[in-house]
């Protein structure tokens, strides 16, 4: 497993990271102030799941919440263009603009740094070898993934994510005939019955033959207005299979949101879910 700290999108908070982690791994327990949202939820997933691999007791709040330090606040809203100054044992993570990538020129192509992928940072660096912070690697795509810059254009900072996870071994890209029963409600004019055809004979066509098919399946869906270029190659063409399972994240994404109606009690069963493995 590779540091996320490796990547420039996240150079300007990786001190504050390891600063938060070594006063964390210090203190006999730690609250947690989450937002009751899908993002709170996966974000709060993986600072506990860190803080069980390292067997720091915490509790679980839900903001608006005050509590005594120290405590790790995790925030929604919009990006900060830089961090947040943090008093001693009070950390606070939000959204913030960062560099994807770069392109040829050195340009940098920037985009929102979640705070899920933040969160994933931090619990890498509480616990670098801890098995449930490990297992729940992929999900530090979900913040990006949810948000609307997939809907706009290209994310470079998701970009970036996702093929720091494929070079490190956590994920498989792949189209999505590789995808065993793939989630396609993004994918509503896709012919279910061409897309099952198309699984079937995809390990006996050539590199030639497997464009055109793929061609033929998603065209409808190229030709109407939803989703974006962007979501849609992410959809078909890059698909994120995870390595201990035939499934692939963004079913199960899916399937988390469908467990969130807005209430701490929902972001609650959802934070325990995705610790269990059960979405």
């Amino acid at each position: 497993m590779r540091s996320l700290l490796e990547l420039e999108a996240f150079a300007a908070i990786a001190e504050n990271l390891q600063a938060y982690a070594t006063s964390i791994s210090q203190s006999d327990t730690i609250t947690l102030i989450i937002p009751s949202s899908p993002e709170g939820a996966v974000s709060s997933a993986f600072l506990e799941a860190a803080l069980l691999d390292s067997e720091i007791p915490y509790r679980r709040r839900f903001s608006p919440r005050s509590a005594s330090p120290p405590y790790i606040e995790v925030k929604d809203g919009d990006a900060l263009d830089k961090p947040t100054t943090h008093q001693p044992n009070q950390f606070v993570i939000t959204p913030l603009f960062a560099t994807g990538v770069r392109g040829h020129d050195g340009v940098a192509h920037r985009g929102v740094l979640s705070t899920v992928a933040q969160a994933a940072a931090l619990a890498e660096l509480i616990s670098p070898d801890g098995k449930k912070s490990r297992s729940l690697r992929p999900w530090l795509l979900a913040g990006n993934w949810w948000a609307g810059a997939l809907d706009q254009g290209y994310d470079p900072v998701y970009s970036a994510l996702r093929d720091h996870l494929h070079q490190e071994g956590s994920v498989r890209v792949v189209p999505i005939p590789e995808i065993e029963n793939p989630d396609m409600t993004g994918l509503k004019q896709i012919d279910l019955e061409i897309e099952a055809s198309t699984r079937e004979t995809w390990s006996a066509l050539d590199v030639g033959a497997k464009a055109n098919a793929l061609s033929t399946l998603v065209l409808p869906q190229v030709l109407s207005e939803k989703p974006s270029t962007a979501r849609l190659e992410e959809l078909v063409w890059h698909r994120i299979k995870l390595a201990d399972s035939e499934s692939d994240l963004h079913t199960r994404m899916v399937a988390a949101r469908a467990m969130w109606d807005g209430t701490p009690k929902a972001a609650s069963v959802l934070i325990d879910s995705i610790l269990s493995k059960a979405v």
